[in-house]
C-alpha cells in the first residue's frame, strides 16, 4: 500500500511542478516563500524539479514505513494541485 502511495505522491509532484509553471508563466505568484527563494536563485524549472525529488526522497526515505504520515502527505499535495487547477488563468 505505502508503495502505491509513494507513486502517487510522485505524480502529485509532478502535476504540482505543471500546474506551478502554468500559474507563474501566466504571471501569477508563488505563495510559498521557500520556493520563492528557490526559484529566484534557481530558476523555475530547475527549483520544481529538486522539490519535487526532494519530497518524494524524503517520503520514502522516512515515511515508507508510516503509511498513515504517506496519505496525510498524498492529501495534502492533492490538495495544493486542486488549488493551483483553480488558480489557473484561462
Amino acid at each position: 500500500m505505502t508503495i502505491l502511495l509513494l507513486i502517487a505522491l510522485a505524480i502529485l509532484q509532478a502535476l504540482d511542478a505543471w500546474t506551478t509553471w502554468r500559474i507563474l508563466s501566466a504571471g501569477g505568484r508563488e505563495l510559498n516563500p521557500v520556493m520563492r527563494y528557490a526559484i529566484s536563485e534557481a530558476g523555475l524549472i530547475p527549483a520544481l524539479i529538486a522539490k519535487g525529488a526532494v519530497v518524494v526522497a524524503l517520503a520514502w526515505y522516512f515515511c515508507l514505513p508510516y503509511p498513515w504520515i504517506m496519505a496525510g502527505l498524498v492529501a495534502f499535495y492533492l490538495g495544493a494541485v486542486l488549488f493551483n487547477l483553480r488558480s489557473i488563468k484561462r
